[in-house]
C-alpha cells in the first residue's frame, strides 16, 4: 500500500468517526442480522464508486461463533466467486518478511546485519546518499523491514516514482534489478538509516534479492518451499515466475487510477513487494499457520512485531507487519483488538489477532478503494462484536 495523501487520511478519519457514532447507538444482533448487514456494507461500497466493481471479504470470528465468505460485484465479465485468485499487493510483504524470518532461524542471517554483506557495492550505489554522504554500509535489513533506510519508493508518485506506468507502459517487463536502477537514477534518499519512517516498495526488492543471495534460489522458490507448498496454499504463487499447484484461474480484475491492470507485463513491477496472486481461503490458511509457528518460530515472529513506527494515526508499522491501533482512529474503538497483518492499494487486507483466533481478509481490487476498504474494515468487525 503506497502512502495514503492528506486528503485521503482526513478523509479516513471522518468515514471513522461517523462510522463509530453509528455503531455506538446500534443494539445487538444475531448471525443472521449480521451477515445481512455486512453483506449491505460491501454492496454499498460497489454501488459508491463508480470505480469499483467487485470485493471479497472473509471473516471468521470463532469467539462468536461466526465466518463468513462473501463476494459481491463482477469481474471479467461475470460474478466474481469467493474462490477467485486476486492480486493481494502490498499485502505480500508478509511473505518476504516471513521468509526473512525463516533465514533468521536457520541462523543464516540476523536483523541487523549490514545489507552490504549479502549485496554488492554496484546494487547499493547512489541508493542512501543523503547530503553528499552514502549511509549504504550502515543500512541494515531491520532498516529495510521498517521502512527506515531511507530509501525512496520506486512505486510511489510522490517520489517521482512508477505508479503510471502500470496502465502507461503496459508491455513492459520489470525485472527486480531495473526498478532498483530506476531509484538509483531517478530519485533520491529522504534521511539517514534509522532518522526516519518512508515506506519503500525500492526496500523490498532488496529483501528479495537478499533472500535470493543468502539461499541460493530464485525468490519465487523460496516462496513455494517455505510457505505455499507445505501449507497448501494450492491457488497462490508469484505471477510471471511461478505456477500455482491447482494451475492458473481467471485473476480478479484491478482497477489502478480507472485502469484495469491485472494481466498486463508492467504489473512485474511488485515482486518481493506485493507481486503475488492468491485466494481469500490460502490467505486464511497462511496468516494462522504463522501465528501457530509453523513456518517461524514464535521468537522470530516476536521480532518482526515490534511496532516502533507509524503508517499513518492508527496504523502502526514494525518489521514487515502492520498493527491495526482501533481506538487512535477514535477512543470509542477501544473494544477491538489490535489486529496484526498487512493490507494493499487494491482495498487489499489481511490481519489477525491471536487471543481471539479472528481472521480478516479483504479485496476490493481497486486503488480506489484504499480508503473505503479500512471503513469497512471496521464497520465488519464492530458489526460481529455486536453478536452476543
Amino acid at each position: 500500500m503506497k502512502i495514503l495523501k492528506i486528503i485521503g487520511i482526513l478523509f479516513l478519519l471522518l468515514v471513522i468517526i461517523i462510522a463509530v457514532l453509528f455503531w455506538l447507538n446500534s443494539r445487538p444482533v444475531t448471525k443472521d442480522q449480521a451477515i445481512s448487514q455486512i453483506k449491505g456494507m460491501v454492496d454499498n461500497n460497489l454501488n459508491e464508486k463508480n470505480s469499483v466493481y467487485s470485493a471479497l471479504i472473509y471473516i471468521d470470528a470463532p469467539q462468536k461463533d461466526f465466518l463468513l465468505k462473501y463476494a459481491a460485484g463482477k469481474t471479467n465479465g461475470a460474478s466474481i466467486q469467493t474462490d477467485q485468485p486476486f492480486h493481494v499487493a502490498s499485502v505480500g510483504k508478509l511473505f518476504t518478511a516471513t521468509l526473512i524470518g525463516r533465514l533468521v532461524d536457520e541462523g543464516k542471517i540476523q536483523l541487523n546485519d549490514p545489507i552490504h554483506v549479502y549485496l554488492d557495492g554496484a546494487m547499493l550505489e547512489n541508493l542512501f546518499v543523503v547530503e553528499g554522504v552514502d549511509y549504504k554500509d550502515q543500512v541494515t535489513i531491520q532498516h529495510l523491514l521498517s521502512h527506515t533506510s531511507g530509501v525512496a519508493d520506486y512505486f510511489a508518485l510522490e517520489d517521482n516514482g512508477l505508479m503510471e506506468s502500470l496502465y502507461q507502459s503496459p508491455d513492459t517487463f520489470f525485472t527486480p534489478q531495473a526498478l532498483v536502477q530506476f531509484t538509483r537514477e531517478h530519485q533520491s534518499a529522504f534521511f539517514a538509516p534509522g532518522h526516519g519512517y518512508h515506506y519503500s516498495d525500492t526496500g523490498y526488492i532488496l529483501l528479495g534479492l537478499i533472500i535470493e543471495s543468502v539461499s541460493g534460489k530464485p525468490f519465487h522458490e523460496n516462496l513455494h518451499q517455505v510457505i505455499f507448498d507445505p501449507l497448501e496454499m494450492k491457488d497462490t504463487y508469484l505471477l510471471f515466475y511461478s505456477e500455482p499447484a491447482n494451475g492458473k484461474r481467471p485473476i480478479a480484475e484491478a482497477w489502478v487510477n480507472g485502469h484495469e491492470i491485472s494481466q498486463l507485463q508492467s504489473v512485474s513491477i511488485d515482486w518481493a513487494g506485493g507481486g503475488v496472486v492468491s485466494t481469500v481461503d490460502d490467505l486464511a490458511l497462511y496468516i494462522r499457520a504463522l501465528y501457530q509457528n509453523k513456518i517461524i518460530t514464535q521468537e522470530t515472529l516476536q521480532s518482526l512485531h515490534k511496532f516502533d513506527y507509524e503508517f499513518m494515526s492508527g496504523i502502526a508499522y514494525g518489521n514487515g507487519f502492520m498493527q491495526m491501533q482501533f481506538e487512535k482512529f477514535f477512543p470509542a474503538l477501544g473494544f477491538l483488538p489490535r489486529m496484526t497483518g498487512h493490507m494493499g492499494v487494491l482495498g487489499t487486507q489481511l490481519f489477525y489477532d491471536q487471543s481471539t483466533d479472528m481472521l480478516y481478509v479483504s479485496s476490493f481490487g481497486s486503488s480506489d478503494a484504499t480508503v473505503a476498504s479500512v471503513k469497512t474494515m471496521i464497520q465488519i468487525l464492530s458489526t460481529v462484536y455486536r453478536i452476543p
